[in-house]
């Protein structure tokens, strides 16, 4: 009998690489908007995670000019995210696997779904996973646990659940759930980053969700 029958997952960085149309998406919004501030990559890197409103609002106060540049951010990334991302090595097979194991399977993301659903379902990862939880229906992003509740909810049952992802809001989210939280040794912020917030987990490879799912089973 499964211990663990829950696994939810983070979306970008996490299963599908995004992180190159996304660095350009806030690279092409920054010189448009506030051209005289200049971003290196490494800064660019450490908006990966909270909300486009979150990250705009740390430059200007002003509510128009956000809107603004989350505006030319979306459409930057619609008009040019075909062809800039790639499932990561083994996610396929693996959620195929979980799947037809019969676990729970739900994504949670800190986009709104019109931007998430176009590489998700390019992949059909809708055939393997049973809930979808996007910006558009939480009231708090993550590190709140509201995704995450939101998540659960929306499963006939469940016995225990983790959340994968390879930002630290990703890990504290499912902590602050109360489930277990896990990182991705192949997020680009690098793994030391999500040890900062002291993961239950770290995945090396996509595969690795096996050793965990048998060590939380053997707990």
């Amino acid at each position: 009998m499964k211990n663990i029958d829950t696994i939810l997952f983070d979306l970008d960085g996490t299963l599908i690489d995004t992180n190159e149309i996304i660095i350009k998406s806030f690279d092409s919004t920054f010189q448009k908007h506030l051209p005289k501030i200049t971003l290196t990559r490494d800064k660019i890197i450490s908006f990966i995670g909270p909300t486009l409103q979150e990250t705009f609002g740390s430059y200007t106060k002003d509510p128009f000019l956000i809107q603004d540049m989350i505006n030319s951010y979306r459409d930057f990334y619609v008009k040019y995210e075909v062809g800039n991302f790639e499932i990561y090595p083994d996610v396929l097979e693996v959620v195929q696997d979980l799947n037809n194991k019969g676990y729970n399977l739900g994504i949670v993301t800190s986009k709104f779904k019109v931007a998430a659903w176009p590489s998700f379902s390019f992949y059909d990862l809708q055939d393997y996973f049973q809930v979808f939880v996007a910006l558009d229906d939480v009231k708090y992003p993550k590190p709140h646990r509201n995704p995450i509740d939101t998540a659960l909810s929306r499963f006939p049952s469940y016995k225990k659940a983790i959340m994968i992802g390879d930002n630290q809001g990703d890990i504290l989210a499912g902590k602050n759930a109360g489930i277990y939280g896990a990182g991705v040794e192949w997020s680009l912020k690098g793994a030391n980053h999500l040890l900062e917030v002291n993961p239950d987990f770290m995945l090396s490879n996509m595969k690795d969700i096996y050793r965990i799912i048998k060590l939380i089973d053997e707990e």
